[in-house]
């Protein structure tokens, strides 16, 4: 049986409480960029590590 997603699973769910203007946020990005609201956090995410690698806030004791 060929699975419907790719074949890298993700094991973790991470949730989070968001307000109404939040959830809209998203649902206009979700609506221009053809992605889920998942592959927008997930985006989201990737763009907030690599600002902290970059001011080196990810080895440091400031976190």
């Amino acid at each position: 049986m060929k699975r419907k997603y790719k074949d890298i699973t993700k094991d973790t769910v991470i949730s989070a409480r968001i307000t109404n203007e939040e959830m809209n946020n998203v649902r206009q990005l979700m609506e221009v960029s053809n992605l889920s609201a998942s592959e927008i956090m997930r985006k989201a995410f990737h763009l907030q590590v690599a600002r902290f690698s970059a001011a080196g806030a990810l080895n440091s004791a400031c976190l």
